[in-house]
């Protein structure tokens, strides 16, 4: 079934990043929308709904920071490794495209006692955040955190502060139930250098206006949101652009990752006399590859 008859949307506006910055300057705010993405990857990976609730709200936290990324080749990859039942959660995105994938994405969980999906239960409340960014001219940079929560809001305004030194409000959520994302988003608020301690607090005195973000873009359009909640701070929009789950992976990449595997890798799998069939982790497309392919891997390896 195609995903616009899978959820209704009560706000129909298309998934994307909206940029602006407040004070002239001494903050900035990125507000992302990625309900359809997030139904999508619902559906490719069969998700559970709690799994799907996880997926919702990392889904938005790599596209905000895939759009910090000033480099058009720039690309980005967050791997949330906890130590919960759901296993690694791993995203990325470079311009306005993104895939994301989780290990095991059909676990359920009972709701908490006050009626939640129990993302942290499906995450993990003790492991790993990674990030790597990788450009075309230098080596990729990684840096790594502590996750804090499982909740993803918190662990991720952790990593901005702890391992980027920036301080930064983050919040995500994802509002699902029965297989249906009805929204999915998040907003980041970063201080920039020399921003006044008074903006921080008054900033800070607005959490409640987005600590539910899921039910607030539900029905309503990121900039008026955004106009609304940051009023008094002089809010300009630098833009907004629509966001795409859209998978890179190709028959030449997965050719390339059999090669990788070497020779005697190659060898076990051409004595099964058997077509060999490679699935990716992102996207679930499947491709075949025969004896005589497999033949000509083993003359280059």
């Amino acid at each position: 079934m195609k995903q616009d008859k899978q959820a209704p949307l009560i706000h129909p506006a298309a998934d994307s990043l909206l940029r602006l910055t407040l004070n002239k300057g001494e903050a900035r705010v990125l507000m992302v929308r990625t309900t359809r993405m997030a139904q999508e990857a619902a559906r490719i990976h069969q998700a559970s709904d709690t799994a799907t609730a996880a997926l919702g709200r990392v889904l938005p936290a790599c596209a905000m920071m895939g759009g910090l990324i000033k480099e058009e080749a720039g690309r980005l990859t967050v791997t949330v490794m906890g130590d919960g039942p759901g296993g690694r959660i791993t995203c990325g995105a470079q311009a306005n495209r993104l895939k994301i994938s989780v290990e095991n994405p059909q676990v359920e969980l009972p709701r908490t006692a006050d009626g939640r999906l129990d993302v942290a239960g499906y995450v993990g409340r003790s492991g790993q955040l990674a990030v790597v960014k990788d450009f075309d001219q230098c080596d990729p940079f990684t840096s790594i955190s502590h996750l804090v929560s499982g909740e993803l809001g918190e662990d991720f305004a952790h990593y901005f502060t702890v391992s980027e030194q920036v301080p930064s409000l983050v919040s995500l959520g994802c509002l699902n139930q029965d297989g249906v994302v009805l929204s999915s988003g998040g907003i980041l608020i970063q201080a920039m250098p020399g921003c006044p301690g008074q903006t921080i607090a008054q900033l800070e005195l607005r959490i409640p206006f987005f600590a539910n973000i899921s039910r607030e873009i539900y029905d309503r359009g990121l900039r008026e949101l955004a106009l609304a909640w940051f009023e008094g701070f002089d809010p300009q929009v630098l833009g907004e652009e629509e966001l795409f789950l859209r998978c890179d992976c190709s028959r030449e990449k997965m050719r390339r990752a059999l090669l990788a595997l070497g020779r005697q890798e190659l060898e076990d799998i051409r004595q099964t006399g058997e077509p060999t069939q490679l699935t990716c982790y992102f996207c679930r497309a499947q491709r075949d590859f025969d004896t005589a392919e497999i033949d000509r891997l083993l003359q280059e390896a």
